[in-house]
């Protein structure tokens, strides 16, 4: 109905005319489109506003708050009221707000952009025995993509050459590298990156025990109850996990934690220890405590293939208590890192019988043909 009308009046005494412009004032609406924007670093990225009212709308950007203003540079308000930037990077990511407005009202609307980045292809190889099995030289190829947005790191990875006596218990075996998350895992606020820690070189060797006495030493050998070798039931599915490491030496780290495997409906656990050596040289020190948390974990095993592929969600934060050694542990020279505490040798001993020092901690053993 907006334009330019002509009213004209007529009598017998003659004849006026008048124009008038009609303005119709519609409050801006914007578009419905994508609330978030992922685009790869380094590139451009344009985040779009579609929008329309009468008058036309003003335009402006703010971003966590603050104005994007339209001159050239590295961020840009196009004529058309879309906000360009160039070269983007981890800094750029975060909530940017659209406002239109016009005579007859104001409409908002925010658009996240998202660093996607590329992953990384990392490769390592695992040599080992498992239930009298060899597995020689086995390839492990993994894609590693750090999200900032979720602080986590997503690792897909393959393991070739497994033998198909032992493929299903590989599958309970992926808590035992863990190392390996450790050192990909996205490093959050203090917590030192593995990798950059050891230059992505290092040893780590594991055990892994079940409540029912079934237990998995690596890169040694796996064991049934009572020690006896022979191939550990399979759980059917690993739970999510978090692990503790603690800076025990130079160049060496202890980890340990308590895994969670599903079963036949029910929930099976079984304790692992992890101990990563070094070359300390880079001359960077971990905090005395750090902690892996591990979600979404698959595994899966192709027997055809021979290749074990499992995925995770990883990161890494000192926590709360970072500088302090956990219970179980003291202070050592120059109270650098953490030594363990023999228990066993304790006055009194904490043990009527036999006394098995752990790291962090101790068991109390029975003799032949009684229970605690």
């Amino acid at each position: 109905d907006a334009g330019i009308y002509l009213c004209v009046a007529r009598n017998p005494s003659g004849t006026a005319a008048g124009r008038t412009r009609l303005i119709v004032q519609v409050p801006p609406v914007i578009a419905a489109g994508p609330a978030e924007l992922a685009v790869l670093e380094g590139l451009e990225g344009l985040l779009p506003r579609a929008a329309r009212g009468g008058p036309r709308p003003r335009v402006s950007w703010s971003r966590e708050g603050a104005p994007v203003w339209g001159g050239g540079g590295k961020a840009t308000v196009l004529p058309s009221g879309e906000h360009l930037l160039r070269d983007i990077q981890s800094t750029d990511a975060g909530h940017y707000r659209c406002v239109v407005e016009n005579d007859a009202g104001t409409a908002a609307k925010v658009v996240t952009l998202a660093l996607q980045r590329e992953p990384h292809r990392v490769r390592g190889s695992l040599v080992g025995i498992i239930n009298a099995y060899e597995l020689g030289v086995t390839t492990l190829d993994a894609s590693v993509l750090d999200d900032p947005h979720s602080g986590t790191t997503a690792v897909r990875s393959s393991i070739s050459s497994i033998p198909p006596a032992v493929g299903p218990l590989m599958r309970v075996l992926v808590a035992v590298i863990a190392p390996v998350y450790w050192s990909l895992a996205h490093a959050g606020g203090d917590a030192q990156s593995g990798f950059l820690l050891t230059r992505g070189t290092f040893r780590h060797e594991s055990q892994l025990e079940f409540a029912t006495g079934e237990g998995c030493q690596g890169p040694q050998a796996c064991r049934g109850p009572g020690g006896v070798p022979g191939l550990i039931p399979l759980p059917a599915s690993p739970q999510d996990f978090s692990e503790r490491y603690v800076h025990t030496g130079v160049g060496r780290l202890s980890g340990g934690s308590v895994q969670s495997f599903l079963q036949d409906g029910r929930i099976i656990h079984a304790h692992c220890d992890h101990t990563i050596v070094y070359d300390p040289s880079t001359g960077l020190q971990p905090p005395r405590v750090q902690h892996v948390r591990a979600s979404a974990v698959e595994a899966s095993f192709d027997p055809a293939l021979e290749e074990l592929r499992f995925q995770l969600r990883a990161s890494l934060d000192a926590g709360a208590n970072r500088d302090q050694c956990p219970p179980g542990f003291i202070l050592g020279p120059q109270q650098l890192y953490c030594l363990d505490i023999n228990e066993c040798l304790q006055s009194p001993p904490p043990c009527a019988f036999e006394c098995r020092n752990l790291r962090g901690s101790y068991e109390c053993l029975c003799p032949p043909g009684m229970t605690l």
